[in-house]
């Protein structure tokens, strides 16, 4: 027998495994696509500034919204008053 049979069993365990696994959810997606489930899109972006995403309808019945975060830094001063200043944004673009 092989050094490498072992690796090689447990590489095909390990490959039915996941097969097994992933047979379910990828059949689930294809049904779902055959009946219209919209896709969900979600991307953040840092700015330095305020910045406006797309707020709409992409296409028919799938709308798109975004979110504007500040990015906040705070420091407490001697008196034990915390101060904070804004220093940089963070757009959320989402759309379904």
């Amino acid at each position: 027998m092989s050094a490498r049979s072992p690796c090689t069993k447990l590489c095909t365990k390990l490959a039915a495994a996941v097969l097994a696994f992933w047979a379910p959810l990828l059949a689930a997606g294809a049904a779902e696509a055959y009946r219209g489930v919209k896709p969900y899109y979600s991307e953040s972006y840092e700015t330095r500034g305020p910045q406006r995403g797309y707020e709409g309808f992409l296409f028919p019945d799938y709308y798109c919204s975004y979110i504007r975060y500040p990015n906040r830094k705070c420091s407490t001063d001697a008196r034990g008053r915390e101060r904070c200043r804004i220093v940089s944004w963070r757009l959320e673009q989402t759309c379904q």
